[in-house]
């Protein structure tokens, strides 16, 4: 279960949202995903924001048996490249939009129109849905979900069971996670609200464990489509540690009196390295001691140790800070973590009165780019 080191965990209030009791039906999504007849081996999914970050959370956090690789950008050089790695024989692509219609999106997916592909929208109308009727291509049915809470949907549960992902484990944790983590989530929101009234606004997310890192833009995402409306909400950004250390510490701890730190750790990692240090330089120096200090030491300590480093340092200096921990890395912890996030998305949009599940200035910035192409042709 997740674990948060507020002192005061109050009980979240009743109000709900039935986006969180949606349930997929897995055997049924399985059953049609054995339509498309053979296994492969690489899995592209193209899609942006919700349609690919609780996926990219997901498939990093637990290796999955499968080369896997997100599109999310029409940047030649990186389509290129991507087309050279994955070659269509032993490629499925799976175009994931709930409305069928994010223009960069269909520019990226038609890139690789030759391959076989799934997608994944709503039927009956929109763009990607009239391209996959006229092309034949597979299509499941997205639900009514927005993107960036449909990690419990097929629009990421179809592509994390072609990468070979337990995607029933991933579906217990979300279930449990909104069940028994509302007083926490509603805490964290609390926590992060009552700061923004004081003028902290930025959210600095520090992630001490690399099985972690795609959490980050999973994060952002929420929070910012969530919540930021109406001249209201904080700026949260994300970096990976121990290296984020040696840069952004300086502007968490030395900068301005504006961040909240948030950690985020693991306390059991699946594995650990020991250290074996050389006779022969067991005896240099390093800052008054000697290297076999070192000997035998773990590297999951080793990486602890620098998480409560900075988290000292931010107490001795009174700058706050939040630690978000999981107990150890699984499919059903990384569905619990997930939907901490979404619940901490949902209660602060709440708290703001602004609308969770919208995001007009996406939206805007999308219409005005159609017609910037509309205006070269």
């Amino acid at each position: 279960m997740i674990g948060i080191d507020l002192e005061k965990i109050d009980k979240a209030p009743d109000n709900w949202s039935e986006v969180f009791d949606y349930k997929e039906d897995i055997p049924n999504l399985k059953q049609e995903l054995l339509t498309l007849g053979r296994d492969y081996n690489n899995v592209l999914v193209v899609g942006n924001g919700g349609s690919i970050t609780s996926f990219d959370a997901i498939v990093y956090a637990l290796n999955s048996r499968k080369k896997v690789k997100s599109v999310w950008t029409m940047d030649p050089f990186f389509l290129n490249k991507v087309k050279k790695e994955y070659p269509k024989n032993n490629t499925i692509v799976v175009a994931v939009s709930k409305s069928g219609n994010t223009l960069g999106q269909i520019e990226s997916l038609l890139f690789f129109k030759e391959y076989d592909i799934v997608a994944v929208t709503q039927k009956g109308s929109g763009t990607l849905f009239e391209i996959a009727n006229k092309m034949g291509w597979k299509i499941i049915e997205h639900p009514e979900v927005g993107g960036r809470f449909s990690a419990g949907t097929s629009s990421t549960l179809t592509s994390a069971l072609l990468a070979g992902i337990d995607v029933n484990e991933i579906q217990k944790g979300l279930i449990e996670g909104y069940k028994n983590l509302k007083d926490k989530a509603f805490a964290l929101s609390k926590y992060y609200f009552e700061y923004e009234k004081r003028g902290y606004n930025e959210i600095y997310i520090s992630i001490y464990n690399e099985a972690l890192s795609h959490f980050q833009n999973l994060i952002i995402q929420l929070m910012h489509e969530s919540v930021c409306k109406n001249g209201k909400g904080q700026s949260f950004y994300a970096a990976l540690a121990p290296e984020s250390q040696h840069h952004t510490n300086q502007r968490f701890l030395g900068g301005k009196k504006n961040v909240i730190g948030t950690f985020l750790i693991i306390n059991k990692p699946v594995s650990d390295i020991k250290l074996d240090i050389p006779k022969k330089i067991a005896d240099v120096n390093y800052k008054g001691s000697k290297l076999k200090i070192l000997d035998s030491l773990s590297l999951n300590f080793a990486l602890l140790a620098e998480y409560y480093g900075t988290k000292r340092d931010a107490d001795k200096n009174q700058v706050p800070n939040v630690t978000i921990s999981i107990e150890k890395i699984g499919e059903r912890s990384v569905g619990q973590l997930i939907s901490f996030w979404h619940l901490v998305a949902f209660y602060s949009s709440i708290m703001r009165g602004v609308n969770p599940f919208d995001q007009p200035a996406v939206e805007n910035s999308k219409n005005i780019t159609l017609q910037i192409i509309k205006e070269k042709l």
